[in-house]
């Protein structure tokens, strides 16, 4: 089955921030590093960002896949 347009457009998005949370990450070591102040704001903004696109993700794959397919469908997903 073909992933619809929206979804592809979406994961682009999610990609992007997924990667900014991961640098946000690894320049807090290297903030660390160098004793710079806001190391650890860069760490919690990292983590809180890829743990909010986690979540938003798999709960709009779960809502969508419950709004679209109904009780007599059968979901091809399993």
């Amino acid at each position: 089955m073909r992933s619809q347009p929206n979804w592809t457009i979406r994961r682009r998005y999610i990609f992007a921030a997924f990667a900014l949370g991961v640098a946000m990450i690894l320049s807090s070591v290297v903030a660390v590093w160098q004793d710079k102040i806001g190391a650890g704001d860069l760490v919690t903004g990292g983590v809180a960002l890829i743990t909010l696109i986690l979540t938003s993700y798999i709960f709009g794959a779960a809502w969508e896949d419950k709004t679209k397919y109904s009780k007599d469908e059968v979901n091809p997903d399993g």
